[in-house]
């Protein structure tokens, strides 16, 4: 596994303009752009602390309107081992459960996509918090995993979410049996995007930001609105969802016009982002 330097070398280099750090993480912006690092050694376990520093990042996204892509990434060798173990207990144990349902409400109203690159193993809430982006690219030697079992507890949203990513069959495998999967096994089950060889991971995140960055802010806000909209739906409401957000939210854009008039006029269109 490659250094912190190392890890987020690539990283920096397509979000390299502003960058702030709170107690557990830093945060980067630019060029349409913004990066939020783990930064919690030695293995980013998620805290009640850090959780809420999270949630305020993702909550102030909100009307950043040039936004383009949010990547999660992490420092160190662990993208998060999980919890806090002693927030498991008494009064904590509530307030870690809201503070992680915070997060994957925040996730879902953000209309911007979110890209998880995963450097290092991701284990229970951190497996699930991967899971949960829009885009997960993962480097061949990380494991994926819910060992919370071995310790007489359960992680809640893994319980409700993983069977609707990877199936129930799976998703016991890896809830009630405590099994670990490789990236290239999480790939073919659906758990992430895509495997990458572990030398090549920050290269292939790197190219796939220049693509988000080549696109529309406005499009593809309008384009994850319409996706995640209709994940919980029946297929003719997401349908409906999906056509509301074209007919009555994108084609009143001005980057929806432009980018038909480009492809006409044989051109590279030239986004305003609105």
């Amino acid at each position: 596994m490659a250094d912190d330097a190392e890890n987020t070398q690539d990283l920096d280099s397509y979000a390299p303009r502003a960058s702030t750090a709170a107690r557990f993480m830093q945060v980067a912006s630019g060029q349409g752009v913004v990066r939020i690092t783990l930064n919690r050694p030695p293995a980013n376990v998620l805290s009640v602390d850090l959780m809420e520093e999270l949630n305020s990042t993702l909550e102030s996204l909100e009307y950043q309107r040039d936004v383009k892509l949010v990547v999660l990434a992490a420092a160190g060798k662990y993208f998060s081992a999980g919890f806090e173990l002693g927030d498991h207990l008494g009064d904590r144990a509530y307030l870690m459960m809201e503070s992680f349902k915070r997060l994957f409400e925040n996730l879902a109203k953000l209309d911007k996509p979110v890209l998880a690159v995963v450097a290092g193993p991701a284990l229970g809430a951190g497996s699930i918090l991967a899971a949960a982006c829009d885009i997960v690219l993962a480097g061949a030697s990380t494991k994926f995993g819910h060992p919370e079992i071995k310790g007489g507890v359960f992680n809640p949203m893994a319980a409700a979410l993983l069977p609707r990513l990877i199936g129930r069959k799976r998703a016991f495998d890896m809830i009630v049996g405590g099994m670990a999967v490789a990236a290239a096994e999480a790939e073919r089950i659906g758990l992430v995007s895509r495997a990458v060889p572990d030398d090549k991971l920050e290269a292939e995140a790197a190219a796939l930001v220049q693509r988000f960055q080549e696109g529309s802010a406005t499009v593809l806000q309008l384009t994850r609105r319409a996706l995640v909209g209709g994940l919980d739906q029946p297929l003719a409401d997401a349908v409906r969802h999906a056509e509301d957000v074209y007919l009555n939210q994108l084609m009143s854009t001005e980057d929806a016009e432009e980018g038909l008039k480009a492809i006409m006029e044989k051109r590279k269109p030239v986004w305003k982002d609105r």
